[in-house]
C-alpha cells in the first residue's frame, strides 16, 4: 500500500465508525418496531445521550492531543513494519490486546469502573446500548493503545484497525431476535452471544468475555465463558438505566462517599484502585467474593 493510498483509506475509516454505527442502530430500530419487539425509549433515549458525549468526546480528544500522541510514540518507535501486511497484522493483534487489558482494567479497578460502569447500566440488549459510555471515557480508554507505533506500525494504519475493531464492537451488540449462539465461531471470535454473556449480572456471568474481536485472551487468561441462560443485563449496584444523570454520575458519587469515609490514606488507596466491591466498613461484594459464597 503506498502513502497516498493509506492517506485515502484512513479518511474513510474514521467517518465510517459513525456513519455505520448511526445506520444500523437506525436499521435496528426500526426492525424491532416492524416485529413489535418490546424496547425502552427511555434507555434507548438515554443510550444516545450518552453515545453522543462519549463519541463526541473522544473523538474531540483524538483531534486535540491523541493523534500528535500517536505521531510522537512514531518518532520514536523501535522498528519500522512498513505499510505491508506485517504491519497490519501487529496494529490488530496488538490493539486488540491491550483492549483486553484496558476493558479488564475497567471492571476490576474502582476507579476504572466509575468510567465504563456507565456502558453496563442498560438493562436491555440492542445497538443503542453498545453507543452508552461515560462523557469521561476520552481521560482514560486511549492511553492503553497511544504506544502501539513505537513497535513500527504507522499511525494511520493502527487508526484504521482501531476503526474497524470499533465497528464491530457496536454491532455485537445487536439485539437477541437477530443473532442468536453462532456454534464454533462463539469460541474464535467475539460474537453477540459471547458479548451478550459479558453484559450479563448473572453470577456466573460477571467480569467474562473481555474481548473485542479475539476471544483469545480470554481463553489464554481464563475469563471466557459461553452463553448458556439467556443474560439478566445490567449492574449490581441498583441505578435506573433510563436516568442520563445517574448513570453518568452516580459511580463518581457513590465513589466519593467510600473515599470520605474511609479512615486511613491506605483504605482510601484501597477503594479507588480494589475491585467494585471493596468495603472497609461492609460486606465483601467483590466478584471474586461473590464467587466463594456459591
Amino acid at each position: 500500500m503506498t502513502d497516498s493510498a493509506l492517506a485515502t483509506a484512513l479518511s474513510y475509516a474514521v467517518p465510517a465508525t459513525y456513519v455505520v454505527s448511526i445506520g444500523a442502530l437506525l436499521l435496528e430500530y426500526v426492525a424491532l418496531r416492524l416485529l413489535r419487539e418490546r424496547i425502552s425509549h427511555r434507555q434507548g433515549r438515554a443510550s444516545v445521550l450518552s453515545g453522543i458525549l462519549a463519541f463526541g468526546g473522544l473523538g474531540l480528544a483524538n483531534r486535540i492531543g491523541f493523534i500528535a500522541l500517536l505521531h510522537l510514540a512514531w518518532a520514536h518507535r523501535v522498528t519500522d513494519l512498513g505499510l505491508g501486511a506485517a504491519a497490519w497484522l501487529v496494529s490488530f493483534v496488538v490493539y486488540d490486546f491491550m483492549f483486553y487489558v484496558g476493558h479488564r482494567l475497567g471492571h476490576e479497578v474502582r476507579l476504572l469502573w466509575c468510567f465504563h460502569s456507565v456502558h453496563h447500566t442498560a438493562e436491555e440488549m440492542r445497538l443503542t446500548s453498545a453507543i452508552r459510555g461515560s462523557a469521561f471515557d476520552f481521560v482514560y480508554l486511549p492511553w492503553f493503545f497511544i504506544w502501539i507505533p513505537v513497535l513500527g506500525v504507522h499511525p494511520s494504519i493502527f487508526l484504521i484497525v482501531e476503526a474497524a475493531a470499533r465497528i464491530w464492537g457496536v454491532l455485537v451488540h445487536v439485539h437477541p431476535r437477530f443473532v442468536g449462539r453462532l456454534g464454533l465461531l462463539d469460541r474464535l471470535i467475539v460474537t453477540p452471544s459471547v458479548h451478550r454473556v459479558h453484559h450479563g449480572r448473572d453470577r456466573g456471568y460477571l467480569d467474562t468475555n473481555y474481548g473485542e474481536v479475539l476471544t483469545l485472551w480470554d481463553h489464554l487468561f481464563g475469563t471466557w465463558v459461553i452463553e448458556q441462560q439467556a443474560p439478566d443485563y445490567g449492574v449490581l449496584k441498583e441505578v435506573d438505566p433510563g436516568d442520563f444523570r445517574a448513570i453518568q454520575l452516580s459511580p463518581w458519587t457513590d465513589l466519593w462517599a467510600d473515599l470520605r469515609r474511609a479512615p486511613s490514606l491506605g483504605l482510601k488507596l484501597r477503594t479507588l484502585f480494589d475491585a467494585p466491591g471493596f468495603s472497609h466498613d461492609g460486606p465483601d461484594t467483590r466478584v471474586r467474593a461473590l464467587r466463594r459464597g456459591d
